[in-house]
């Protein structure tokens, strides 16, 4: 049974993730719908549970947060990130062959995909124009900025 302060707070809690631009984390979502009556941080929780169970969230696993979904909805209940690791920028891909591709492998090996969200880290494409951006990456990952034949 849905309780009524959770759909009251879906509309608030979808509001604000739309209009966040980036992964809000669920404290930073209570803090932008308190004004509007919402004030425990369990009603935030639940709502979020329902937003990404209708396909219109989805939870960010590594940062631990969310974001609202910008694909009208997913069908097979999977979602790909793109995560800048130099400006934190967040972006959804669609790409139904990569999750074909992840849904063949798992079911291959005998596992029941119920729920899928893959993170891809790296540099946006803003970042890795950015010389300094791009020399932090190559550091953190113990790159030289040449290619090598391995």
């Amino acid at each position: 049974m849905t309780r009524p302060r959770t759909l009251a707070a879906r509309g608030p809690v979808y509001g604000a993730l739309r209009s966040a631009g980036a992964p809000m984390t669920a404290y930073q979502i209570l803090d932008a719908v308190r004004d509007q009556g919402i004030t425990a941080p369990p009603t935030v929780y639940r709502a979020l549970n329902r937003l990404v169970d209708e396909g219109l969230a989805h939870r960010v696993e590594s940062l631990n947060a969310y974001v609202a979904c910008i694909h009208s909805r997913h069908g097979d209940s999977a979602a790909i990130f793109s995560i800048c690791e130099n400006c934190g920028t967040v972006a959804e891909l669609e790409s139904a062959d990569a999750v074909a591709g992840l849904r063949e492998a798992a079911t291959g090996r005998g596992f029941r995909v119920e729920r899928m969200t893959a993170e891809v880290r790296g540099l946006c494409g803003v970042c890795v124009e950015d010389p300094k951006a791009l020399a932090a990456s190559e550091a953190r990952n113990g790159h030289d900025g040449h290619d090598h034949d391995h």
